[in-house]
């Protein structure tokens, strides 16, 4: 059994389907809204779970209808929540999402109680010796608490994964670089840590910098990714684009979940690429994130394809 454990944050999303993005000072009305559960830490915890790996996660909700909420669905995917804090007097998270008619989206996130994810709440469980654990990071609580935790796990010789968004000013330490053995990034935000340039060469700077390997994700134009060996590319797959939310989390997730398997390194990029965009068929994030079978169906339809 793959095991994974995600550190991050817990949200509710609350989504406004329009035709157009709005402009700014423009107001414009939209044909639908819907709520989902939410959260990149949350989205991502689903989507291992969802692919079949044994996933625990590690955040902070409030004590409020929401949190509640959030805690019930995450047990009902089958997530273990032992690790949980709830903060009394406290709003849980949430993200206000509009998304046009092509499936993209902006989003405005308001943490709550995600500021207040601290190390010193964590309890590691006594796992199975030699059993192999992936702990698995975003950019949505205190990144200093991020960090902090990340070399935690490192010392446990945990496999570490850090999905370096959303964006922040504040670059990471070299000390917390070189305890990340995947660090997985879109093309916005491999630009805003190293500048502008090929991607491959800005791939190499963050090994440089540290982390052993750099996934960059290139939306419809696939993945790449950067080992010391040499530089891979998945092409994406082709699908009809619904709803964009979640499919970057769907992507890491599930990325995450083969690796605990001791799937190989290109495999489980390909898997994820898979399950990425599976996910962009389906509305909302974590309601999106499909089964470990139908990514293997997904798969095998696209090898007859070819």
């Amino acid at each position: 059994m793959g095991r994974v454990l995600v550190f991050g944050s817990i949200n509710t999303d609350f989504v406004t389907y329009v035709d157009s993005l709005p402009a700014p000072g423009e107001t414009i009305i939209g044909h639908k809204f819907m709520s989902f559960p939410g959260g990149k830490g949350a989205n991502q915890a689903v989507a291992a779970a969802r692919a079949g790996a044994q996933v625990e996660m590690f955040g902070c909700l409030g004590d409020d209808s929401l949190g509640r909420e959030r805690m019930a669905s995450l047990e009902d995917a089958g997530i273990s929540a032992r690790n949980i804090t709830v903060r009394a007097g406290i709003p849980s998270g949430i993200a206000q999402i509009i998304v046009d008619k092509r499936g993209e989206n902006i989003i405005a996130v308001a943490p709550g109680a995600n500021s207040l994810f601290n190390l010193r709440d964590i309890t590691f469980p006594d796992y199975l010796k030699g059993e192999k654990i992936v702990a698995l990071f975003q950019n949505e609580i205190p990144q200093s608490i991020t960090e902090n935790t990340i070399q935690e796990c490192k010392k446990r010789n945990m496999l570490v994964l850090w999905n370096i968004a959303p964006t922040r000013q504040q670059k990471p330490s070299e000390q917390t670089l070189k305890a990340v053995d995947f660090l997985i990034c879109n093309q916005y935000e491999l630009t805003a840590l190293v500048g502008e340039g090929d991607y491959v060469a800005l791939a190499h700077m963050i090994q440089c910098l540290g982390a052993a390997n750099v996934v960059v994700t290139l939306g419809e134009k696939g993945s790449l990714l950067v080992t010391d060996q040499e530089a891979h590319y998945q092409e994406a797959f082709q699908v009809d684009v619904v709803d964009t939310v979640g499919t970057g989390d769907c992507f890491c997730g599930v990325f995450a979940s083969s690796l605990s398997f001791g799937v190989p390194v290109k495999e489980s990029l390909r898997r994820a690429s898979a399950a990425a965009a599976l996910s962009a068929t389906i509305e909302g994030a974590q309601s999106s994130m499909p089964s470990a079978g139908d990514i293997d169906r997904f798969l095998s339809i696209s090898r007859q394809a070819h």
